[in-house]
């Protein structure tokens, strides 16, 4: 089941108090405002779900989700920065109400009657009486309408922080304005600088932090029927008929999701107690049963009812679509128990949301979260399993003794050829349910993903690629387009059958194409990996796991069902704290967060809040031989060896923790603790020799430290890169490490007397693909030339990215790297797009790759403004294969970016223009 992902956005990145006075040439207050054409929200999926088709239900179960509501109480905010959703107006549409407030006066003829100190609106100049620099020819006519004046409608309810070009607010009065000011003309140069500034910020990118946060606050055409829903819904005040929200809400789900009523599970769960008094709450039932619209309606009270912030924690990067949040999930279950145990101990009034498939032990779950309980086993579709042994079929059945009864025989001829290529069967049992029907075949590798898709086609009759023929061939087109006009063979031969194979070697584009094909019907069979059950929901009428144990262990059939009977017997998956994961990393970053935050300051504390973790509620079974309280004071210790904190005694003798320098550095930067005391050597050891006439260095510097066990090098390729290099480069990689003559005898077989460190060696690696990756663009050329999958180029590329962002926080904290700060800022920012200098500016927009962003250029659309002002139905008609809602995200999405850049340069013109509170005056000059 897809979901909605409803989140705040913040206007602006930076807010900052402003005690003091306000001059007489301080901007006014921002207003508020919330219109559904700026409101920031993040793009959701929408499901609609057809109770006339049994489609069949996921065989794989999510261990636990979980949301987040209330963060802040009604007196506190404990997230800093964030806005409410209602948020201020700009200074901008203050200087345009003045612009206009200037012209109605003058057609009036009535003097010194509307003066202001800043007289004209800048982005309202700009835009109506110029079109933008370059703007295309197409586009010209459609300025002409947009300029057109139009009658201003009335401040209300659709008050809005960005100017508004097709109509114009009317004017504002001020009381204090006298007959006596200058023009306005007097204050022309203020205008003509900060239009200046304001343009040029519109065309410059943002920083990397920003891009993320405003990749996530895209605006789609559903999220905008939302706001629009919310909007009418502040008007109305109708509050109430569907589960305490406006009958708007079940109006939207309606339109969104295509659910006309809901379960009656779901309606039990909201109306349980602990719902409504706002208790902590798990809710239990088996995979696909309705678990995320009961979440997203409990959302939905939280924004509209009670005006609260409400948080979806994602964990992971690639499923943040998805939303899988697993407790029990390596380093990722550990940082979401950390957050989870932060909040439990700050706050008391936040509601926790769990929701979870079916656990063994869920109870250490309530106990944890101090929270109630729900279950059901309710499941929309039926779900039925069966056990193949050779040619006959068995189903589960708990009723037998056996745990199993006879189904049926396999019905499908086998030439004796097509046995020995098809030994599982597989062909045969996925033909009973596609092309009509879906189906989902799990593979141990990804190189069995592909050669099994490959072989079914084999296999298939030709009526297959009739089956929705034209949809296959735009998706062939699409897949090519995402690829820079590259197309792996392998889909190239699978796709116009209806298969396609799913892993981590394709890209994110790939993916997300192979996914969406498959949900519309377009694809009816994927062979996957087990990364899809991790966190991909897709519906299938069918399943098969073929079997790796061998297949000389089934020719007997009784050993095959005592097999699949243990297998089916086994008891139900249970829920376990990751903080002592691979050797207590987590309760070292849990420590030192807590230390760093100053949420704890003594050991005392330290031991209070360890005490309200899901460590100690499963103590007994994660650490039967040690207490926590002694890996807690093992950690400390730890920590003050690494010269991440500093220990010291008070005058009532309590022992007080207080976080170095480096432990900040490591803190701030999100440093993974294994390696903060390495990333400071290899730092420190770069400016003894910093190379700055190429950026092989500093890509070095950010090669992310824990992919380099993923790649073993290719010697002969690595050698052949190697001499590529430059002299200098050359000089460099010795320098680290990595002398040319080991490379060199690596190649040639040889054997190699002095020892290396094969960490810095793969690492060297793993920066030789980075660096001709910033030198070409092009992801596959590069992944064929180091003999790697495309999907883990571009892992290592936005791995490399994030980690690069990490170093940059962590050597501001730290003077003695001060050379770095610039230096990395500009890396970061091209390792995030990794496109050439001018496509940055359209990358910087949710929905544009690098294909779309050359096709944006080619047609004259080559800066934010451009896309800002564009014809949705215009640049349909100029850009290849771009539906119209794609055409008004890429819309909407740049308006947004515009919008904050302006905002963010509005709160330096509130700075500059405010009257400092500590002016030396005449008084206080005559008290001295």
């Amino acid at each position: 089941m897809r979901e909605i992902v409803v989140k705040r956005n913040t206007s602006s990145s930076r807010k900052r108090s402003r005690d003091g006075t306000r001059s007489h040439i301080t901007p006014a207050k921002k207003r508020s405002s919330f219109t559904s054409e700026t409101c920031s929200t993040v793009e959701g999926h929408t499901h609609t779900q057809d109770m006339s088709e049994n489609k069949g239900t996921e065989l794989v179960r999510r261990p636990f989700l979980l949301s987040l509501k209330d963060c802040c109480s009604d007196n506190e905010d404990l997230f800093e920065g964030y806005d409410s959703i209602v948020g201020d107006s700009s200074f901008l549409a203050k200087l345009e109400d003045v612009e206009l407030q200037m012209r109605q006066c003058h057609d009036q003829q009535t003097p010194n009657a509307c003066e202001d100190d800043l007289s004209d609106s800048i982005l309202a100049e700009d835009f109506r009486d110029s079109p933008p620099r370059a703007l295309p020819s197409s586009q010209l006519e459609f300025q002409k309408a947009v300029m057109t004046p139009h009658k201003s409608p009335s401040r209300g309810a659709h008050n809005t922080s960005t100017p508004d070009l097709m109509n114009p607010r009317p004017a504002v009065k001020h009381s204090d304005l006298t007959a006596n000011k200058p023009p306005p003309k007097a204050r022309r140069s203020m205008k003509e600088q900060l239009k200046k500034m304001l343009i040029d910020n519109a065309a410059t990118s943002s920083t990397v932090s920003k891009t993320v946060q405003q990749k996530e606050a895209v605006m789609t055409e559903e999220m905008s029927f939302a706001m629009q829903a919310m909007e009418s819904i502040s008007a109305e005040q109708d509050l109430g008929p569907f589960f305490d929200l406006p009958s708007k809400v079940k109006d939207l789900i309606l339109r969104l999701k295509g659910i006309q009523d809901l379960y009656e599970w779901q309606k039990t769960c909201l109306n349980l107690d602990s719902v409504q008094q706002r208790r902590n709450l798990i809710y239990s039932l088996p995979t696909s049963g309705g678990k995320t619209l009961v979440a997203e309606i409990l959302i939905f009270k939280e924004l509209l009812c009670r005006k609260k912030d409400a948080l979806l924690i994602l964990p992971y990067i690639s499923l943040v679509q998805e939303k899988l949040h697993m407790l029990g999930d390596g380093s990722r279950g550990a940082i979401l128990e950390m957050t989870l145990s932060k909040i439990l101990y700050m706050s008391k009034s936040t509601q926790i949301i769990g929701m979870s498939a079916t656990l063994g032990n869920v109870g250490d779950l309530q106990t944890f979260l101090n929270a109630e309980n729900y279950t059901n086993d309710f499941r929309p579709v039926e779900l039925k399993e069966y056990v193949k042994i050779k040619d006959s079929i068995y189903e589960v059945d708990p009723r037998e003794e056996t745990c199993f009864s006879f189904s049926r025989l396999l019905d499908f001829k086998y030439s004796s050829g097509m046995q020995k290529m098809d030994p599982d069967h597989i062909v045969a049992l996925a033909t009973e349910v596609i092309p009509q029907q879906s189906c989902l075949i799990f593979c141990a590798t990804k190189k069995n993903c592909e050669n099994l898709a490959g072989m079914i086609c084999k296999y298939l009759n030709k009526e297959f690629l009739k089956h929705k023929k034209a949809e296959k061939t735009t998706l062939l087109g699409e897949l090519k387009s995402s690829g820079n006009g590259s197309l792996c063979p392998v889909l190239q031969k699978t796709v116009p059958f209806g298969l396609a194979y799913h892993h981590s070697g394709l890209t994110s584009d790939e993916r997300k194409l192979v996914e969406e094909a498959y949900s519309s019907g377009v694809l009816c069979l994927l062979t996957c990996t087990s990364t899809l059950a991790a966190g991909i929901n897709l519906p299938a009428r069918r399943f098969v796991l073929p079997s790796k144990t061998d297949e000389n262990q089934f020719k007997l059939k009784v050993v095959g069902l005592d097999i699949a009977k243990k297998l089916l017997s086994a008891p139900m998956e249970k829920c376990y704290s990751n903080l002592l994961h691979d050797g207590g990393r987590g309760l070292l970053s849990l420590v030192l967060s807590l230390i760093g935050l100053k949420i704890t300051t003594t050991v005392e504390q330290v031991r209070d809040f360890m005490k309200g973790t899901l460590l100690s509620v499963q103590e007994a079974q994660v650490s039967p031989e040690r207490s926590l309280w002694d890996l807690t004071v093992e950690s400390i210790d730890t920590l003050k060896q690494k010269s991440l904190i500093e220990v010291s005694t008070d005058v009532n003798n309590q022992t007080i923790l207080r976080i170095t320098r480096l432990g900040r550095a490591t803190f701030k930067g999100s440093i993974d603790l294994s390696y903060c005391d390495l990333l400071y050597q290899d730092l420190s050891k770069g400016l003894e020799g910093l190379l700055l006439n190429s950026f092989l260095h500093l890509v070095y510097l950010v090669t992310p430290y824990d992919m380099v066990n993923q790649c073993k090098p290719d010697w002969m390729i690595y050698f052949r890169q190697f001499t590529n290099l430059s002299a200098a480069e050359q000089k460099m990689a010795t320098a680290v490490g990595v002398p040319e003559s080991f490379v060199a005898r690596k190649a040639a077989g040889q054997s190699v007397r002095k020892s290396v460190d094969v960490v810095v060696v793969n690492r060297l690696y793993l920066a030789l693909v980075l660096y001709s990756l910033l030198k070409e663009t092009n992801l596959w050329d590069v992944s064929d030339r180091f003999q790697l999958t495309r999907g883990f180029v571009q892992t290592l590329l936005s791995s490399a990215s994030a980690f690069g962002s990490s170093v940059l926080h962590f050597t501001e904290e730290l003077e003695e790297f001060w050379a770095y700060k610039a230096l990395l800022s500009e890396l970061t920012r091209r390792l995030t797009y990794c496109v050439q200098a001018e496509l940055i500016p359209l990358m910087e927009v949710a929905g544009v790759m690098e294909h779309r962003a050359k096709q944006l250029y080619n047609a004259g659309y080559k800066t934010l403004a451009h896309l800002a002002n564009a014809d949705p139905q215009i640049l349909v008609q100029t850009i290849e294969k771009l539906s119209k809602r794609q055409a008004n995200q890429i819309i909407a999405s740049a308006k947004m970016l515009i919008k904050e850049k302006a905002e963010a340069l509005q709160e330096e013109v509130d700075d500059l223009l405010m009257l400092p509170s500590d002016i030396p005056s005449f008084a206080s000059q005559s008290n001295k």
